[in-house]
C-alpha cells in the first residue's frame, strides 16, 4: 500500500502517490492517466526530491518568488495548462518506478537518538518522538468519521490487521504513513510479495524519508474485493509534496494475502491522476 506506489524501493498502503496530496483542477485540465510500473504505497514509497525553486531565504523575497509563480500560472492557457499536468505526471511516474534523487542534506537534522530527561541527565532516559500519533479520542486520519482509538490505533499498537476486511489494512497502512509509523508498515507487508526488502534499517530509512517529504490530504477507498483471488482493494490517495505545489492523486489497486488470519499488502499498480473537483 504506499511503498510500492510511490517509488518502487524494490517494494502499500498508502497506497498512494507523489506529492502527498493533490490540488483541484477542472475536468477539461486534468491530463490522461500516466501508470506508472508496478509500485503502490501499500508497499515501500520513495518519493522523488523536488525542492523548492527559488527560495532565498528572506520572507519578503520568496513571496515575490511565489507571487511571480502564481502570475505565471494564472498566465498558462487551457492547454499549456493541460501540458503542463501531463509532464509532471510522467515526471513522478519516472521517478516511482525506479529512479531516485539524491537525499539533500540539511543541517540540524532531527535525530532519533535516546535522549536523556529534564535534569542534566539525572533521571529516566526516554526516546525522542518521532512519530505523529494523534490522542486516542481525536478523529482517525483515514476519514472513517471514528476516532483514532475506535479505528486505526488498535492494529498500530498490535502491528497486525485481523480485521475481515483487507481495506481496513488500506486504511491503516494510510494512517501510519500519515503519523510516521515505519515499524508497521513493515510488518503488514507480505515477506513473499514484491515491497518487502531484507535490509530493515535501510527499509526504514526509506519509509521515514518519504513520509517527510509528502503531506498526505485524503484518502478514498472506492472498490474492496475480499472474495477475489488475491484479494484487492481500489483506492485514491490526495497528496502533495512538501515545499512544492505539485497537487496530484494517486489512484492504486493493491493486492493482500491472508495468512493465519491476518492481512498482509502484497503489490500494487498504482497511476497518477490531476485532482479530482
Amino acid at each position: 500500500l504506499f511503498p510500492r506506489m510511490m517509488s518502487r524501493t524494490s517494494a502499500a498502503v498508502l497506497l498512494l502517490a507523489l506529492p502527498a496530496a493533490s490540488g483541484l483542477a477542472p475536468a477539461s485540465l486534468r491530463p490522461p492517466a500516466q501508470t506508472a510500473s508496478r509500485a503502490g504505497w501499500c508497499g515501500l514509497c520513495q518519493a522523488p526530491q523536488a525542492p523548492p525553486r527559488g527560495s532565498t531565504g528572506d520572507a519578503e523575497s520568496d513571496a515575490e518568488v511565489a507571487r511571480r509563480r502564481a502570475e505565471y500560472l494564472e498566465s498558462l492557457t487551457p492547454e499549456e495548462r493541460q501540458k503542463r499536468q501531463v509532464g509532471l505526471a510522467k515526471r513522478l511516474s519516472a521517478d516511482i518506478s525506479g529512479q531516485r534523487r539524491d537525499v539533500i542534506k540539511r543541517k540540524g537534522k532531527r535525530t532519533e537518538r535516546k535522549t536523556a530527561a529534564a535534569g542534566r541527565g539525572f533521571g529516566v532516559q526516554r526516546s525522542l518522538k518521532y512519530d505523529r500519533r494523534p490522542k486516542p479520542s481525536a478523529p482517525c486520519g483515514c476519514g472513517s468519521d471514528q476516532s483514532y482509538a475506535d479505528c486505526c490505533l488498535p492494529q498500530h499498537e498490535s502491528g497486525v490487521c485481523t480485521d475481515p476486511e483487507p481495506a481496513a489494512l488500506v486504511r491503516a497502512r494510510y494512517t501510519a504513513y500519515l503519523y510516521r509509523l515505519p515499524d508497521f508498515l513493515m510488518a503488514t507487508t507480505d515477506p513473499g510479495g514484491d515491497e518487502y526488502q531484507h535490509d530493515a534499517a535501510a527499509w526504514k530509512k526509506s519509509l521515514l524519508q518519504f513520509c517527510d517529504q509528502i503531506d498526505f490530504r485524503r484518502l478514498e477507498v472506492e472498490r474492496a474485493e475480499p472474495d477475489a483471488d488475491p484479494p484487492a482493494v481500489s483506492f485514491r490517495v490526495s497528496f502533495v509534496q512538501k515545499g512544492t505545489i505539485n497537487l496530484c492523486d494517486a489512484v492504486e489497486r493493491s493486492e493482500f494475502a491472508r495468512r493465519d488470519g491476518k492481512w498482509l499488502y502484497t503489490r500494487g499498480d498504482v497511476r497518477y491522476e490531476a485532482p479530482r473537483e
